[in-house]
């Protein structure tokens, strides 16, 4: 047995690193749904390479341990608000949400993936490794000159990133995408050595109704769509002409902007899958003080 494969045999093991989740990006870009926090079934079956059938097999034997990280079944209303947040037009009557730690246990136990045996391997060794070369990489880059621009270019572009709203962190990592698809220059081993701990606190709309339905001592839980209407009426969140939400200037300093990817394939093309970044709205918990909801 490999080394890699001690973690489809030992829950222990799998246990020991099921809080690195930062793997999963490190492997493979991961797109997720718009609240920036979980994936569907057929996501989570194109990231690892693999078909749907796959993953709902996996996910039948491994039930208890997924659902563990928080892998859960929508139906009902929380189904309709979870719908309403991430703009899901699906008229399916239960939707599977899967977080990160569920997907990345999904890595530890699915045989048949190259990008899950790339998971494991580098849950398990590879981590030193990269730092290393990383390392070296830097040290060789800084070393020439024409680097110098790449830098001012990614200074610039992280400044901007940030003026929108996005976390210090993140627009560090997306300053760093943006710079190496527009150059060309490989610009792996600096993204790897990014760290996104950006641990402040935001929620959803369907958050913000709980929060508002548990201050208010209501009988009835406030759908994200009366929370939408109530950030819209206070001027700190407007629809664009696609029907979507975007902050309004007002709403900068209650929200942060969480960048998202979105694959997919361009209408009526044979071209290769394309990826676009798009930004969730993440509120604050000091909006509260300034919305009322009737």
């Amino acid at each position: 047995m490999s080394r890699s494969d001690s973690l489809i045999e030992s829950k222990s093991l799998r246990e020991s690193v099921i809080n690195r989740t930062d793997v999963l990006d490190k492997v493979k870009a991961l797109a997720t749904l718009p609240d920036d926090l979980h994936i569907s079934v057929e996501m989570a079956a194109t990231y690892y390479e693999v078909s749907p059938k796959a993953i709902e097999s996996l996910i039948f034997d491994n039930k208890k341990e997924l659902e563990s990280d928080g892998m859960a079944v929508l139906v009902g209303e929380r189904l309709s608000s979870f719908k309403e947040d991430c703009q899901i037009s699906s008229r399916a009557s239960s939707f599977t949400i899967v977080p990160r730690r569920a997907i990345l246990r999904i890595g530890m136990l699915l045989r048949d993936s190259v990008i899950a045996q790339r998971v494991r391997e580098y849950l398990l060794n590879v981590e030193q490794i990269a730092r290393t070369e990383a390392t070296e990489v830097i040290k060789k880059a800084l070393s020439q000159p024409s680097w110098g621009k790449i830098q001012s270019n990614i200074k610039a572009k992280r400044a901007l990133f940030m003026l929108v709203g996005v976390s210090k962190e993140s627009a560090i990592a997306h300053a760093l995408t943006h710079e190496e698809s527009e150059s060309g220059v490989d610009l792996a081993a600096f993204k790897r050595e990014v760290r996104t701990d950006d641990t402040e606190k935001t929620y959803t709309p369907t958050d913000i109704g709980k929060l508002m339905t548990e201050k208010l001592s209501l009988p009835k839980t406030i759908s994200a769509i009366k929370v939408n209407a109530s950030l819209e009426q206070a001027g700190l969140q407007v629809k664009n002409i696609t029907g979507e939400w975007e902050l309004a200037g007002k709403g900068k300093p209650y929200a942060k902007l969480m960048p998202m990817a979105i694959h997919g394939k361009l209408a009526n093309s044979i071209q290769n899958e394309i990826t676009l970044e798009k930004f969730a709205i993440r509120w604050r918990e000091s909006v509260l003080e300034i919305i009322t909801v009737a």
